[in-house]
């Protein structure tokens, strides 16, 4: 059954999909310059919100809480370990087209969200006339928040406490699923409220840790940074030659990576930041595009060269973390990871979860939904106890789904927005100079 999973997965993430990714990437990137740049420098004014559902800050932390999990740790080791240090340079060129992708579905979602209907569920029904592949999308995205959203993160939760704490994996996935059904039992509310308090914490306590790693075995960082670039085009050190082979591996896994990491593509950013309270829909944009740039270009960054500065192996996803940490840190990493990466394994379930239940909810009208929270916690428990192969390869078949439905979808319609945002634009102007005269 492993077997035929894997090889499902290599044929849903084959060279077509990366190319499709990267393209729309590099398509949406040429059409964002109509984004008026000042909106980066009034992201605080415009988060404080006015408290009617999610705040903006606490829309753009549950997004950041469901991108900045165990992918920006056992995510990044695992693409270590499978496409070599090469995989992150091709997880920087997925983050900075996803940066792109990003922000044209919160541009979508904005535009085309109505009846309690958000993201690329809402664009694909109400801007594409598609109701049929609405529904495909928000099917894959249900199975997503079980697989990328779910059992990945308390596998990677389970396997730290493990290893560092000897924390059976059942008692893991017992107490995380416990902890998950208090909060999303309180709705978006109290999702938005947990995530606003505990991301920004976990996000400074790891990049400060991780950079005492760097630091401390700052004496390999430019063979770190050379092996990235290097191994990246498949060149080899010792030889000279090129290896294609090489090559597509690292692209093959540091695209699937990144989109892991960032879930530029996926079409679930317009999910979490679709009962924001704002209508602009380029500074919601903008927060996605923000989101990518933290989730990506510094916290996986950190973990990928803390790894390579470290120079350990002997383990896979968050135990290759945790040895790494121990060279840095001595035994504190042992007091000081374990926590954080359960923090920020538990703060991803979380933010999925209101994925999964806005999906489920556009396709059956709100019903279910406590269904749906049941299973979910349960699934953490499955998740804990599973093997890291099957967990990891569901995960992948999951995301591949929601982009193949998400992606048609950017193309036909994100340039038709370009060109409304542009009118509107042009038609205040006249009225501005209008009023001059």
């Amino acid at each position: 059954m492993t077997d035929l999973f894997g090889r499902l997965n290599q044929v849903l993430w084959g060279n077509g999909l990366v190319l499709l990714l990267l393209g729309t990437g590099a398509y949406c990137l040429v059409h964002d310059r109509c984004v008026p740049l000042r909106s980066l420098f009034s992201f605080r004014r415009h988060t404080q919100g006015s408290g009617h559902a999610h705040s903006p800050f606490q829309a753009c932390m549950t997004s950041l809480a469901a991108a900045m999990g165990t992918g920006n740790i056992a995510g990044v080791a695992t693409a270590l370990t499978l496409g070599g240090a090469g995989a992150v340079f091709w997880m920087w060129v997925a983050a900075l087209l996803g940066m792109g992708l990003i922000y044209a579905e919160n541009v979508l979602s904005c535009r085309f969200r109505k009846n309690g209907i958000t993201g690329a569920a809402a664009y694909l029904r109400y801007g594409l006339q598609s109701p049929a592949l609405s529904g495909i999308f928000a099917v894959c995205c249900v199975a997503a928040s079980f697989g990328m959203g779910n059992m990945t993160q308390s596998h990677a939760m389970a396997q730290i406490l493990s290893d560092a704490w000897h924390v059976p994996a059942l008692v893991t996935g017992l107490l995380t699923a416990g902890v998950v059904g208090a909060v999303i039992s309180g709705g978006a509310k109290r999702i938005g409220r947990f995530t606003a308090a505990v991301v920004p914490l976990l996000s400074v306590i790891y990049l400060g840790a991780a950079v005492i790693v760097i630091f401390r075995c700052r004496a390999h960082l430019g063979d770190a940074l050379a092996s990235v670039f290097r191994e990246a085009f498949g060149m080899d050190a010792v030889g000279g030659g090129i290896s294609g082979a090489a090559v597509s591996r690292a692209v093959s896994v540091g695209v699937r990576r990144g989109v892991f990491s960032n879930e530029a593509g996926l079409g679930s950013s317009g999910l979490l930041h679709g009962e924001a309270d704002s209508n602009d829909p380029s500074f919601l944009g903008v927060c996605g595009m923000i989101e990518v740039f933290v989730d990506t270009f510094v916290c996986c960054t950190a973990t990928a060269l803390a790894i390579l500065c470290a120079d350990v192996q002997g383990a896979d996803g968050a135990g290759l973390v945790l040895l790494a940490f121990r060279r840095g840190l001595g035994t504190a990493a042992d007091w000081m990871l374990p926590p954080v990466v359960a923090m920020f394994a538990l703060c991803t379930l979380i933010g999925w979860s209101y994925c999964g239940c806005s999906a489920l909810g556009s396709i059956t009208g709100g019903k279910f939904l406590m269904v749906y929270r049941m299973v979910f916690c349960m699934s953490a428990v499955l998740g804990a106890v599973m093997r890291l192969d099957m967990v990891w390869t569901m995960a992948d078949m999951a995301n591949a789904c929601m982009a193949y439905c998400n992606l048609p979808g950017l193309l036909l319609l994100y340039p038709a927005a370009c060109r409304t945002a542009e009118d509107r634009n042009a038609g205040t102007s006249h009225k501005s100079r209008g009023k001059t005269v």
